[in-house]
């Protein structure tokens, strides 16, 4: 239970999603993604792949908590396949 509910009903929250739903799918369909079903739009954000909206990983690099993170799985691996050469 969200801590400051309004009093909103039910088509309130079924328009916007709906509304969210259409303009994701104008930009899936603009782009020739495939997708299973419509409401799977409802969640989450739409990114493409292209290098305009990949610049900023690349020019950047990773956030510090995913270098971290994927400095923790090697050396987990490494320590895994040491273990297994013993």
């Amino acid at each position: 239970m969200k801590p400051h509910r309004k009093n909103r009903n039910r088509a309130y929250y079924r328009h916007h999603r709906r509304r969210v739903i259409q303009r994701k799918l104008k930009i899936a369909k603009s782009y020739d993604w495939q997708f299973r079903y419509a409401g799977q739009l409802a969640k989450g954000k739409i990114h493409c792949s292209c290098w305009m909206c990949t610049q900023k990983t690349k020019r950047d690099g990773f956030p510090h908590g995913q270098i971290k993170k994927l400095a923790y799985m090697s050396s987990q691996l490494t320590e895994y396949w040491q273990h297994e050469k013993i």
